[in-house]
Order: structure tokens, then sequence, then C-alpha cells
């Protein structure tokens, strides 16, 4: 079995291989080693953990109410969002000349995290995608800025030369910040071109435990066992923490790199329990697992699994929504705001252009972005690359319905969905 994660990292590197880029701050031809596939987000060593701190999972979504009610809230959820569909591209702009404009220019793709994670490997993809869109004389070079939690990769891009030839992904926590902050200098959220986010999309979840720690929920109120679960940080798995709040026996281990280190510490036994249990990561990763039935799922955060990966894992009746779990409790200001921190963290990933950059050259961006999430061959390499599952349109517009449904969200709401985030405490200066 351990061949077979090796073949699935193995195509990984096959196909990002191919895209030769730099990954230093003196960005060169010279070709960076091919990210890992599972290694989540930015963080690749517990002493960097600040790079995945406070991070929202892209696990962790909501679903895509207008304005949730209590009795919304508490039950299970009838208004999960599906994937966008891809909508109409914009088409490029009448008399645009991109020769002229792009062609013997060099593209930069700044992101905030290091070699090897989900922001490196979609950044890389892209570019590699993108060379078909662009004059055959333009090139695409990668440049990763890691620190403060991929701050220093949006101030990077913020602070480019406003003419197109730099762009990058950011991470949720920092438009969380922002909106329910607002203290980020020259963040101006309305201010930039968002160009849109390629894993737009709540994918089926599940929490599971070690079936050799317990065989159900109840057994673990009944045994009074506490769950020891991995994480980067605090904030990667905040309906995790918010159960915690309200009386779940959870207890959270701070300090992993990411998804590939938090299922080796399940794999090893350090952690009694995983949402790192889909058939995309356990079934393509640790299938062994499946095969020993080791995996007892529990839970759901925002969709359920479909009937025939719960019934693989030998689970004959319905998951139920971490909500209706016995021995919790929600009072609405707190579910609102959990629904809102979640929903932000659906915004992943998101690529934007600096503010000032002019029309023609955002409306081009903005055609070729359009059509790379309808291109096949990226689709292609996507799936290779294990983010099949993640892989989702969101445009401008829907990333800023998300940033207006906090902005409008109450006091109350916002001050608990600002603690239940865990971005108060991150540094920005």
């Amino acid at each position: 079995m351990r061949i077979h994660r090796l073949l699935a990292l193995g195509a990984v590197a096959v196909v990002l291989a191919l895209f030769a880029a730099c990954g230093s701050e003196e960005p060169t031809a010279t070709p960076t080693s091919a990210p890992q596939a599972m290694a989540d987000d930015p963080t690749p060593t517990p002493e960097t953990m600040m790079e995945d701190a406070a991070t929202p999972t892209p696990e962790a979504m909501m679903e895509d109410a207008a304005t949730p009610t209590p009795g919304a809230m508490m039950a299970e959820p009838t208004a999960t969002p599906t994937p966008r569909p891809t909508p109409t591209p914009v088409p490029p702009p009448a008399g645009f000349d991109a020769e002229d404009y792009f062609g013997g220019k060099t593209i930069k793709i700044i992101t905030g995290a290091s070699p090897g994670g989900g922001y490196d490997t979609f950044g890389r993809l892209r570019a590699a995608a993108a060379e078909r869109y662009f004059p055959d004389s333009t090139r695409f070079i990668i440049q990763n800025l890691p620190g403060a939690g991929q701050l220093r990769g949006l101030r990077a891009v913020l602070d480019s030369k406003p003419d197109g030839y730099t762009i990058g992904p950011t991470h949720s926590r920092w438009f969380a910040r922002q909106v329910l902050i607002g203290d980020i200098e020259g963040f101006d959220i309305d201010g930039i071109h968002i160009l849109g986010s390629p894993t737009f999309t709540i994918g089926e979840d599940g929490f599971c435990l070690d079936r050799d720690f317990a065989s159900s929920w109840q057994e673990v109120l009944d045994r009074d066992l506490t769950i020891r679960v991995g994480s980067a940080g605090p904030g990667n798995e905040p309906a995790i923490e918010f159960m915690i709040q309200n009386g779940a026996p959870f207890k959270m281990i701070y300090g992993y790199g990411g998804s590939s280190e938090i299922m080796a510490a399940f794999d090893r036994g350090e952690v009694d329990g995983t949402n790192r249990c889909s058939p995309g990561t356990a079934g393509r990763l640790y299938p062994e697992w499946i095969d020993q039935g080791r995996l007892v799922p529990i839970y759901y955060e925002k969709k359920t699994f479909n009937d025939e990966w719960l019934d693989n894992l030998g689970r004959t009746e319905p998951l139920p929504s971490f909500r209706d779990l016995p021995g919790l409790t929600f009072n609405p200001a707190q579910a609102e705001a959990l629904e809102l921190n979640l929903l932000v963290t659906e915004i992943s990933r998101v690529f934007f252009l600096p503010p000032g950059v002019p029309d023609d050259v955002i409306q081009y961006w903005q055609s070729v972005f359009d059509q790379l999430m309808e291109d096949r061959q990226f689709r292609e390499s996507v799936e290779i690359a294990g983010y099949a599952d993640d892989f989702g349109y969101g445009r401008g517009e829907d990333i800023l319905d998300i940033v207006n449904r906090v902005r409008n969200a109450s006091d109350e709401t916002r001050a608990i969905a600002l603690e239940l985030s865990g971005v108060e405490g991150l540094v920005v200066n």
C-alpha cells in the first residue's frame, strides 16, 4: 500500500516537473522540487507553524444559507451549496494586443506558501496551463515567499507594480482578518481585482475515529474518552474547536505541518480521530485503512459522504451532522458565527491582481482565468495532483458576496466569529 502513495506522489511530480519555475526571493529559471501531493497549505514544519497558524482548512466549509435562522442551524443543513457552474468566460478586450503587451514579458505568480503545499501546487499548475493562453514568448515563474501565515506573499502582490505582470493567491485567513478587524495596510478587498478561486466548492467530508479507540460517538461519551486530533495550529479546525467550547470531548494537538503529517500521525496511533477520511485522501493515500476496517465515520461538517463510501467504511445508516451529536449545545449567535467562519474558509486560494491594473489588462486576465477553469489539461493535472475533490470555480462576485455577508452580520455575531477564526492573534505589522 505504500507503493500506492508513492505512485500518487510521483504522478504529481511528473505533472509539475513539466513546468520549470523558481521558488526563491530572487526568481530564476531554475526548477524547484515538485510539491508533495498532500502537504497541506503553507507550513512544512512545526518550526514555521505560524505559516499555517489560524488557518481554517479548506475542508471546513459551510452550507450557503442566506440568513441563517436558529432553527435552521440546529437542523441538518438543507441549503448546502453545490459546486458553482463555470460561468460563461469573459471575452478578451476588443482591440487588446496580447502579443504587444505580454510578449517577451515575465509573469510572476507570488505565493506566500512554501513549496509542496496546495497554494504552491495550484500556482504551478495554473502557470503551466496559462502558458497556452499567453504569447509564446511570455515567461512564467513562481516566487515562494513564506512567512507570517502567507501575509508576506500577500503584501508582495499588493505592493507590486499594477501592470498585470504579477498575480498571486492569498489565504482565507487574511480575508477573515480584514473583514473582521480591517487592519491590514493596503489590503482593500474592494479595490483589488479578484480573478477567482479554483477550489471554491464543498466536497463530501466526515470525521472518523480509529476503531481501536472507539466504535461510536456514544461509546466515547459512555467511557468518558477524550479524542486526540492533530492540527497545524489554532484556527485550522474551527468546527472541532467550536465543539470543544460546547462540551465535545476533543483534545487538539498542534504543530503538525499539514495533512500528510496529520494522516501519518493517525496511522501511527498518535491521534485517535481524523477528518482526512474522504475517498480523495484516505482512500487514495491510505487505502489499507479501509481494507482493515480501521475508520469509523462519526459525523460530517458540511456535506455527508455518499452512500458508496459510507458502505466502504462499514456504515449502513446515514451519517449525522456534527450539530446533531448528543452532548453538545449551541446558542444562535454561536451557531451563526461558526457558519460565517466556515463560509470564509470556502474562499481558499483566491488569485488576485493588485489595485490599479488597467481595465483591458484585467479583462484579458479574467478571460484567461475563466478559460483555464474549463481547460481539460488543467482539470486533469488537478486530478493527478490529488485535488479533484477541492476543484470548483468561485468568481470575484462569489468571494465578495461572502465578504459582504460577514460585513453585514451583527456585532455580537462578528465578535464570536472573530474569536472562532483564530485570526485575532496574528501579527500583521
